[in-house]
């Protein structure tokens, strides 16, 4: 299981469930050990849930909202974005 943060989300950031991750081709590389250099962690592309919204996130997503986007480590069950990457 997955530690639960304070579920604070930074100035900027939002806190997502993740419902479904993309993988692609760089993971499978990561996964099998073949990818040159530091791949950071498998998955990036997300749809999720809001879970919480940090101060600035803008009016465009909400708590509780669906979203698409890129975010850091998505491959969990919770994940934190720069709204800035995220669709409404």
């Amino acid at each position: 299981p997955q530690p639960v943060g304070s579920g604070v989300a930074a100035d900027g950031e939002a806190s997502l469930r993740v419902w479904c991750v993309g993988l692609n081709f760089r993971d499978v590389l990561n996964v099998l050990g073949a990818y040159p250099g530091d791949p950071g962690a498998p998955g990036s592309d997300c749809a999720a849930r809001v879970a919480a919204l940090g101060a600035a996130a803008g009016a465009e997503l909400a708590v509780g909202g669906c979203v698409l986007g890129h975010a850091v480590a998505a491959l969990a069950s919770l994940a934190r974005a720069d709204v800035r990457l995220l669709a409404a």
